[in-house]
């Protein structure tokens, strides 16, 4: 099987798993899973599946969840330098945001990171919404939501020229005219928009395979037409095939309407796994970690979500549907919140059960099963068209990865649908693009 349709699997570095509970029951001490340790054993258990990227979360803020679990302590570029010197071939992905961020620093920054990885780089452009961030950044409130995605759009803008402005040849070493940089082929953007003003020259040494990956997660309709015209991975949250059928045909549409050929957009779902050798075991173990939040997190995390106060919620008793805040009246990004709310709708979950689904990572679609099973779903809604890979969520890291790549990973490569060696030194040549 060609590159290009292969199944895309990159490990979702949530420190200590997904679920967020497993830091209670594990043999480390509970700060272990925020050491740079925890990520280096992750990264390495995820380049020895033959996995095509190790991709870390991060938002600006201290978040609800983050109160009561290990999770996106670490800044991610100083995270990724550090796994980029004990792994080969994983490519690693990190998070940056355009809202609070500055394109030439965060450009140079790349293109660093990229002289590091060599070509195993990816940006997961995250457009951030949310007043408590906002206040971190000298400002009283995020920008409307409008606004922010017009300044992503020209951020990508002013980052990408950057990084096209070095010509190949750039770099001209010669010894003898004592000559090191080719002024001639170095040269200024001299942009002049609505919210930055950057001149150039770039300095920054020059990219080894292009540019890194541009990977986007908006749920919006402005994220998924962001993504569309720039990205060359998008990650998404679905709960059902269809779904995700219908998104990846919308973002190859509007791909495609932005003069994109649109297979070099790549459509990557979250998916959550919790494995066992039987059906009952691994809900058994789902059930296990989940028991381990206590309810007051559990209510904690649900008002989060719902941008209601604890108070207003318990969970012995039906959702307060008419206390929840409209989409008008929520500040932050509401892509991830409205997928949740429909989702709880259309399954009937009185507030205990939504709280349990959120603790139990959310609204990304779940297999709890066995390594045939998990297989199983990857191939179905890889064969028909749902998606080009996966964002695999574990449980539990390590140990929850160390199953996937023991088990589930033999079983899509003797189905044809995984390599079996990497066959390329790049995210790029990963990904197939």
């Amino acid at each position: 099987m060609s590159a290009d349709r292969q199944v895309i699997l990159n490990a979702n570095l949530i420190p200590g798993g997904t679920i967020g509970s497993p830091w209670r029951r594990a043999a480390p001490d509970g700060g272990h899973f925020v050491t740079i340790e925890h990520y280096v054993d992750v990264a390495r258990v995820a380049e020895t599946g033959l996995l095509d990227a190790v991709f870390l979360a991060d938002s600006p803020d201290l978040q609800a969840k983050d109160w009561n679990s290990p999770s996106r302590l670490l800044d991610p570029f100083i995270a990724q330098a550090v796994l980029a010197a004990h792994t080969e071939r994983i490519g690693l992905v990190v998070t940056a945001t355009t809202s609070y961020s500055d394109p030439y620093n965060l450009a140079r920054q790349f293109a660093s990171l990229d002289a590091v990885y060599h070509g195993r780089t990816g940006w997961n452009v995250v457009v951030t919404g949310g007043d408590a961030a906002a206040r971190n950044h000298s400002l009283d409130a995020a920008l409307p939501k409008q606004q922010r995605y017009e300044r992503a759009a020209e951020f990508l803008e002013v980052v990408t020229a950057l990084w096209d402005s070095w010509e190949p040849g750039a770099l001209v070493a010669d010894r003898g005219s004592g000559r090191y940089l080719d002024p001639a082929r170095i040269h200024p953007i001299d942009h002049k928009g609505a919210h930055f003003r950057v001149e150039g020259p770039f300095k920054a040494p020059p990219l080894s395979d292009g540019r890194p990956v541009l990977i986007q997660a908006g749920a919006s309709t402005h994220g998924v037409e962001l993504g569309a015209r720039t990205a060359d991975a998008i990650y998404s949250a679905h709960t059902d095939l269809e779904s995700a059928q219908r998104r990846r045909g919308e973002i190859r549409r509007l791909a495609a309407d932005a003069g994109r050929d649109p297979d070099t957009v790549k459509l990557l779902p979250g998916l959550i796994i919790v494995l066992a050798d039987t059906e009952e075991g691994a809900r058994r173990r789902e059930r296990e970690l989940t028991d381990l939040i206590p309810d007051h997190v559990q209510i904690a995390n649900l008002a989060a979500r719902l941008d209601m106060h604890a108070d207003d919620l318990d969970l012995d008793a039906p959702i307060p549907w008419d206390k929840i805040p409209t989409e008008a009246e929520v500040p932050g990004s509401r892509g991830q919140r409205a997928v949740f709310l429909e989702f709880v709708r259309r399954r009937g979950l009185d507030t205990r059960g939504a709280a349990r689904l959120l603790a139990a990572g959310g609204v990304h679609v779940t297999v709890v099963g066995t390594p045939e099973q998990v297989a199983d779903h990857i191939e179905t809604w890889f064969r028909s068209g749902a998606c080009d890979g996966f964002n695999v969520m574990m449980d539990e890291l390590p140990s929850g990865l160390e199953l996937f790549v023991d088990t589930v990973v033999p079983i899509l490569q003797r189905r044809g649908l995984f390599r079996t060696e990497y066959a390329t030194t790049t995210l790029r040549g990963h990904y197939g693009l």
